[in-house]
């Protein structure tokens, strides 16, 4: 599908097609863009591709979903009572990635005809995972989660602060001694059944709960990653994709075999296997993504906020979308 809508000066050309060298300095590029966009049920991925006096001016990447107004909300009472309750949305980003991000320049002009675009599309239009200083006029602001990135120079380990801390490190490590841990450039087919079973595993567990991926995911995006697995006398019991690109890498997701993850302190044996990667392969910044903010902190990690703006088309609608803004900010209990 093609459309071309005209917005003054600005034209907006919508396709499904992955625009060239879209993003390409960020792990969560276009290749990425691409492996994904079919292998995410429920969502239908897209992109708005603004022209300014016939010259490529920016890349708006969304997706249409319907979302849940529950969503952000801790398990409970509350969070069942508005199950049922849910809108249209299309959202300027990428259902996976923690960081919104637009390719090129970023103006009020481009944002309020993405915005014409997109309210065509859905009722309702978002941007996730931005700052706190996108020019999105007349859209209401809520907080986001946090994103984990730590910055180093050398051996990550240096970084983790204090002698608690590291005499607990060395512990999960005496922990986890029983597990055999591998590094591999992208997935095998062998083991791509059971690494989405663990997906699940993990996924299911939390009480956020956004997309579901598909098996098609780990295959599409397997030559774009690096992967850790960790097996339990042979039994792989763990895994954890990282998508790297430049000096950068993204922790993209984990999944665990609960049955054996809390004797051998599987969690955090995967993430410190995960920086001894980035050491050795010469990275300079990781992406460890949203939750277990306290564990993060104690490996170094800055945590950035992020922000969600959204919009209804109908003005009276959004007044009263408006006053249920903080349903859609994270609870307390997924910021520790």
């Amino acid at each position: 599908m093609v459309s071309k809508i005209n917005e003054g000066a600005i034209r907006i050309l919508d396709t499904e097609e992955t625009p060239d060298n879209f993003l390409d300095e960020w792990p969560e590029g276009g290749d990425f863009y691409r492996a994904s966009q079919h292998a995410i049920p429920g969502f239908d991925m897209a992109y708005l591709v603004a022209n300014r006096a016939g010259e490529r001016e920016a890349v708006i990447p969304y997706f249409l979903t319907d979302f849940k107004f529950n969503t952000m909300l801790g398990e409970g009472w509350f969070k069942r009572l508005f199950d049922w309750a849910s809108l249209r949305i299309a959202c300027v980003g990428h259902p996976t990635a923690a960081f919104g991000r637009i390719d090129g320049k970023i103006s009020e002009a481009l944002l309020e005809g993405a915005f014409a675009a997109l309210s065509a599309r859905a009722p309702v239009v978002a941007f996730k995972g931005f700052g706190s200083d996108l020019p999105a006029t007349g859209f209401v602001r809520v907080a986001g989660l946090p994103v984990a990135v730590l910055h180093f120079d050398g051996d990550l380990r240096s970084n983790v602060h204090g002698h608690k801390t590291r005499n607990d490190l060395r512990r999960k490590l005496k922990a986890s001694a029983a597990l055999r841990f591998e590094e591999h450039d992208g997935l095998s087919v062998e083991y791509l059944a059971r690494v989405h079973q663990l997906y699940l595993n993990t996924r299911n567990r939390s009480p956020i709960r956004f997309e579901c991926l598909s098996p098609a995911y780990f295959l599409n995006t397997s030559a774009l990653s690096i992967y850790i697995l960790a097996f339990l006398n042979d039994r792989l019991v763990g895994f954890a994709q990282m998508l790297p690109k430049g000096s950068k890498v993204v922790g993209k997701y984990l999944g665990m075999d609960y049955a054996v993850s809390r004797e051998h302190e599987l969690y955090f044996a995967l993430y410190l296997h995960a920086m001894d990667i980035c050491t050795h392969r010469g990275f300079k910044e990781i992406e460890f993504g949203e939750t277990s903010y306290q564990f993060k902190k104690e490996l170094g990690c800055e945590l950035i906020d992020t922000w969600l703006y959204y919009r209804h088309r109908n003005p009276v609608v959004h007044a009263l979308l408006a006053r249920f803004a903080h349903l859609l900010e994270p609870s307390g209990s997924e910021l520790l």
